[in-house]
């Protein structure tokens, strides 16, 4: 029997982490960037591992994109994204806001000083 496209599983999302358990809140963002490192996988992964290992090879993806191309919840990405980081298989960049970002002079951007300066005045008049 086929599973209808807007069927709900049969087992809970989370059983594809391998762990049998849910985990602890992840502490990655769900907007971190994340790639393959080259590394082998061990024959303890999943195949959802192994899916989300194939996803980020060439490139990268964040956590939701993968959880999108993976139908898994965010919350699942995340915990199988935090098993591939600490196993060496994923590297994870935290994205940088464009006001953080150094100019070409490599000083903070204006828009970042301008929000500064207005907190400051916030705090004098305060």
């Amino acid at each position: 029997m086929s599973r209808d496209k807007h069927q709900r599983r049969l087992l809970p999302a989370y059983l594809a982490t391998g762990s049998g358990t849910a985990s602890l809140p992840s502490t990655l963002d769900t907007l971190t960037a994340l790639r393959a490192s080259g590394r082998p996988l061990a024959s303890y992964h999943t195949p959802v591992h192994r899916r989300v290992v194939e996803l980020v090879t060439g490139g990268s993806l964040t956590a939701v994109e993968i959880a999108g191309y993976l139908s898994l919840p965010v919350s699942v990405c995340l915990m199988l994204a935090e098993q591939l980081v600490s196993d060496g298989l994923l590297n994870a960049s935290v994205p940088t806001p464009d006001a953080l970002a150094p100019s070409r002079a490599g000083r903070p951007s204006r828009q970042l000083m301008e929000e500064v300066l207005s907190g400051l005045q916030a705090l004098r008049v305060a």
